[in-house]
């Protein structure tokens, strides 16, 4: 008896694997296209896009289809959608969706990736196992669009502690806004960043001031870069994956010679797909700084990640610095919010 129990759970455990096996070799990409050839650019409307160029999990580009949806007054998302669901497609690629569009895609067990640039290199960079982890760990870390509360702790080798507290609204990829609520000496800064530029706007200046990414308008350990976090996949690809126990390792490399650090050395938990941490590094290997990432907390609404962030560093012997997120939740912004001109105005999002 119990020889046939286990004999029948065994067969139970390879026939799920199997099938597991299966749908990820017949993994089919559907990319949102401007035109029906490979080298073509990115639509940005998912829903509305002109063509729909499907692929399989070798890259080979098997279907076109033209979208019957693009001049649908309403509801083009969902129906986009259910007919790439109908056709198998388990991984749509596109510049922007619209959230109707993504609640249907969950439903249907279709992942997504929102990606500029060409159609070709979008394949390329999708069906890279790295990248995948990268572009996976970047949406269970945080919304696509979201506001969230935190404090910032820069504590000094004498235990000295100097605490912020933010409120901060992010969109996409490239557009994150902060506003200081506290201390009282900071109550009203506000900053930004737009993919690789930041500015901070002063109430007493009157006018945003450009500020860089290895600047820190905080001072600690964090730089700007940090405060002020994109995704990682919108500034750094995946060149190497190692796999250690219950761990990935990833080697992120820049895409730009402007970003903070040249290369990342991402220990990502298998199981969560979060971050664990991450050594920053110069272009030579030197490590600049240590980021680790605790506590991992559920926010609600499907948000399940680590609330405390802490960094130090060789450069700063004896200094800390501590990020707590608060709260985190999901919310959708116009993209004029995220304007210079908008930047005295940051506390009027608050709800």
């Amino acid at each position: 008896m119990k020889k046939t129990l286990f004999s029948t759970l065994v067969i139970l455990f390879a026939v799920q694997v199997l099938a597991y096996a299966a749908r990820k070799d017949a993994a089919k990409i559907a990319v949102a296209s401007n035109s029906k050839d490979a080298a073509s650019s990115i639509s940005s409307k998912a829903g509305k896009c002109s063509y729909y160029l499907i692929f399989n999990s070798t890259g080979d580009l098997i279907e076109v289809i033209g979208n019957p949806y693009k001049d649908a007054q309403r509801r083009a998302g969902q129906q986009t959608a259910d007919l790439l669901a109908s056709k198998d497609v388990t991984i749509v690629i596109a510049g922007k969706f619209g959230e109707k569009m993504i609640e249907v895609m969950r439903s249907n067990s279709t992942d997504y990736f929102q990606l500029d640039g060409t159609v070709a290199d979008a394949v390329k960079q999708v069906l890279s196992p790295g990248n995948q982890i990268l572009m996976k760990l970047d949406r269970n870390l945080n919304p696509e669009s979201y506001e969230s509360y935190r404090k910032l702790i820069n504590i000094e080798p004498n235990g000295r502690k100097r605490e912020y507290v933010l409120f901060t609204v992010k969109k996409g990829a490239d557009k994150v806004a902060a506003l200081f609520l506290s201390p009282a000496s900071e109550k009203g800064r506000s900053t930004l960043r737009l993919n690789e530029n930041m500015w901070l706007y002063i109430p007493n200046v009157g006018k945003p001031i450009r500020i860089t990414s290895l600047q820190s308008v905080v001072g600690g350990v964090f730089n700007n870069s940090d405060i002020l976090r994109l995704d990682y996949a919108a500034e750094y690809f995946v060149g190497q994956t190692e796999e250690l126990n219950d761990k990935y390792i990833l080697h992120l490399k820049a895409k730009t010679k402007n970003v903070a650090y040249d290369k990342l050395k991402m220990w990502v938990d298998k199981k969560k797909i979060l971050p664990v941490k991450v050594e920053c590094l110069t272009e030579a290997s030197m490590l600049i700084k240590t980021i680790h990432f605790k506590q991992t907390k559920d926010f609600g609404d499907k948000i399940v990640r680590p609330s405390v962030i802490e960094t130090d560093s060789p450069l700063y012997k004896g200094y800390k610095s501590v990020m707590i997120f608060a709260n985190i939740k999901k919310r959708t912004f116009e993209d004029e919010l995220f304007t210079l001109t908008f930047m005295p105005n940051l506390e009027s999002l608050r709800q």
